[in-house]
C-alpha cells in the first residue's frame, strides 16, 4: 500500500500511516503468477499451488489480493420496484432485484443514502457519472472534479498488477450537459481532478489490453509497443487465437502442475478461447437497425460496430451481447489478477444511454433517458424496471462468475468490493437522496448495492437502512476495508459510515 504520493485534495489519509509510510516504504509484493508469453500474446494463469513454496502459500491464504470495482447504470431507478421493503438478513428481494438470488448472501442492498454534493437540477447526467465516484460537483466550462474513489485505491496499489486500472463502457457517445464538459458525461474513473481517464469502448481493444501483451499506464491510458502491436494485428488478420501463442508454453507448464492445478488451467484457458470467440463474433456481426427516441429528437442507432446516425459518432455494439462478454473479461481480469481495479459503465447518462430496448420481453421501444422522466406515472416506472432489471440481471451474472472461483478458503467474490450505483436517485427528479412515490412507503434514496465483502470484512447478505447515510463516507469505510487509511473522501465524506462490518 503506497498513499504518501497520492496528493488530490479530493481525499486525505491519517497522518500516522503517511508518517509510517515515509519512514518505511511500502514494497508492494506481487503474488507469484505464471505468465505465458508469446510474441503477441501475453496471458496471466490464476495462482497455481502447486508452484508455491510453503511461504508463498501462508502468505496467500493471509494476505489474498482485494479487487475493488464501480458500476454504473443510468438514468436513476424507479423506486418502488428497486427498493426492498423488509429489512435485514431476512428481507425479501425486490421486483428489480430478484436475479441477485444466487448471490443474494454476499450483497449488501443500501436504502436511505445521499450523495448531496452532487445535486443538481440541471447538467444532472454530465455532472453526475463521475460525481458518482468522486462526490464532488463537476465545475465548467473547464474540467475541474477529483480523483475517484477507484483511483484511490489504484494508485495505492501501484504495480502490484500488470494493468493497473481498467476502464470500460458500453459506448463513447457523450454529450455535453448544461454547458458541462462532454468527458464528465462519460467517464467514471478520475485519476485526478484534471484527468479523466476515458474508459474503452470496443470489446476487442479490452481483451487485447488484458490478455495481448497491452499495458496500461497507472494513470489508465492504455499504450502498446509497435512491436507489439504489429504482431497483435498480424495475429488477428490470420486469425490465430492468443492461445495459439502459448500453445508450447502452456504444455510444459501443465506436465509440472497437480491435477487439480491442471483442471484449474484447462478450465481457465477455456473461458479465455470462449470470451476471445465472443469478441470475433461481435466485431463481424451483421448490423440491425432499431429506432428509439430522446427527447425532443428521434434517432436510429445502428446496432453494431459502425457510426450511428445520432451525429456524434458514436459505436454502439448489439447491449446483450456486449454485456455478456464484458462479464466474461472483467472475470477472467480479475482471476487471472491482471487487473485489481474496473471502472465499468453499463451505458452513460441521459441521451447517451440506450435508445430502446428490443432484446427484452415485451420489447420497449422507448428510450431510457426518455422513460426517466416519468412524472410519476406508474406505468413509464414499470417499464424502467424492466429494464433495471435486466441490468441487475447483468450484474448478478458476474456476481455468480466470480464467486463460481475459489481462490484459497474464499471466492474471487469474497476477495473484492464492487460498488453499483447510478449518477441519479431518481431520473424524474434529478436528485442525490430520497424520492417519494404515491402508494409506496418503503425507504428509497440513492440506488446502491455493494457486493462482496473485501476479504469476508463487510457483512453482507442484508438489506440495511440509513438515515440520510452520507455516500462519500462509504466510500471512506470501503477504501478502509481495502487497507487504504483514508479519513475524509470527496466534499462532505469525513468519517467511515458505521455499521458494515
Amino acid at each position: 500500500m503506497s498513499i504518501a504520493r497520492i496528493t488530490d485534495k479530493n481525499v486525505s489519509f491519517d497522518p500516522k500511516a503517511i508518517a509510517a509510510e515515509r519512514r518505511n516504504p511500502t514494497r508492494i509484493t506481487v503474488p507469484r503468477r505464471t505468465v505465458l508469453r508469446g510474441t503477441a500474446a501475453c496471458i496471466t494463469l490464476p495462482l497455481l499451488e502447486s508452484l508455491l513454496t510453503a511461504k508463498e502459500a501462508r502468505a496467500q491464504a493471509a494476505s489474498p489480493p482485494l479487487r475493488f470495482m464501480t458500476w454504473h447504470i443510468s438514468c436513476g431507478v424507479w423506486g418502488p420496484s428497486w427498493f426492498p421493503t423488509t429489512t435485514g438478513t431476512t428481507y425479501t428481494l425486490s421486483p428489480t432485484l430478484m436475479a441477485l438470488a444466487p448471490v443474494k448472501s454476499k450483497v449488501l442492498v443500501l436504502a436511505g443514502m445521499t450523495n448531496a454534493p452532487c445535486v443538481n437540477s440541471q447538467g444532472s447526467h454530465g455532472c453526475g457519472p463521475p460525481g458518482m465516484t468522486t462526490c464532488m460537483q463537476g465545475q465548467k466550462p473547464n474540467i475541474g472534479m477529483g480523483i475517484s474513489v477507484d483511483q484511490v485505491y489504484a494508485q495505492s496499489i501501484a504495480t502490484a498488477t500488470r494493468v493497473n486500472s481498467i476502464q470500460i463502457s458500453g459506448t463513447d457517445s457523450t454529450f455535453s450537459d448544461t454547458g458541462y464538459p462532454a468527458p464528465y458525461n462519460g467517464t467514471t474513473s478520475w485519476a485526478s481532478a484534471t484527468q479523466p481517464l476515458t474508459p474503452l469502448a470496443n470489446a476487442s481493444t479490452v481483451f487485447n489490453t488484458l490478455f495481448s501483451g497491452v499495458t496500461a499506464t497507472p494513470a489508465g491510458t492504455t499504450m502498446a509497443a509497435p512491436a507489439t502491436t504489429a504482431a497483435i494485428t498480424k495475429r488477428q488478420a490470420l486469425r490465430k487465437s492468443v492461445l495459439d501463442e502459448v500453445i508450447g508454453e502452456t504444455t510444459s507448464l501443465v506436465a509440472k502442475l497437480g491435477k487439480t492445478d491442471q483442471v484449474k488451467v484447462d478450465q481457465y484457458l477455456t473461458a479465455v478461447r470462449s470470451a476471445e470467440m465472443s469478441v470475433q463474433q461481435m466485431m463481424t456481426a451483421p448490423a440491425t437497425t432499431t429506432a428509439g427516441c430522446n427527447p425532443g429528437s428521434v434517432t436510429v442507432p445502428t446496432m453494431t460496430a459502425g457510426p450511428d446516425t445520432n451525429g456524434n459518432g458514436a459505436k454502439i455494439f448489439d447491449p446483450p451481447t456486449y454485456c455478456a462478454t464484458m462479464v466474461d473479461l472483467m472475470a477472467l481480469a480479475f482471476q487471472c489478477d491482471v487487473t485489481r481495479v474496473i471502472s465499468y459503465q453499463q451505458m452513460n447518462g441521459g441521451h447517451s444511454s440506450y435508445s430502446s430496448f428490443p432484446w427484452l420481453t415485451p420489447a420497449i421501444n422507448r428510450d431510457h433517458h426518455g422513460m426517466s422522466h416519468h412524472n410519476g406515472d406508474v406505468a413509464t416506472g414499470l417499464l424502467l424496471a424492466q429494464v433495471e432489471a435486466w441490468e441487475i440481471g447483468i450484474f448478478a451474472s458476474f456476481l455468480s462468475k466470480l464467486d463460481a472461483i475459489s481462490e484459497g478458503a474464499n471466492t474471487v467474490l469474497d476477495n473484492s468490493i464492487i460498488f453499483l450505483s447510478s449518477e441519479l436517485a431518481d431520473g424524474n427528479a434529478h436528485n442525490q437522496g430520497a424520492t417519494t412515490y404515491a402508494n409506496f412507503t418503503g425507504t428509497t434514496g440513492k440506488p446502491i448495492l455493494v457486493a462482496g465483502s473485501g476479504g469476508k470484512k463487510l457483512n453482507t447478505g442484508r438489506h440495511a437502512i440509513y438515515n440520510n447515510g452520507i455516500q462519500a463516507d462509504l466510500f471512506i469505510a470501503l477504501l478502509n476495508t481495502l487497507g487504504v487509511p483514508a479519513t475524509s473522501f470527496g466534499m462532505n465524506g469525513t468519517a467511515p459510515l458505521t455499521g458494515l462490518t
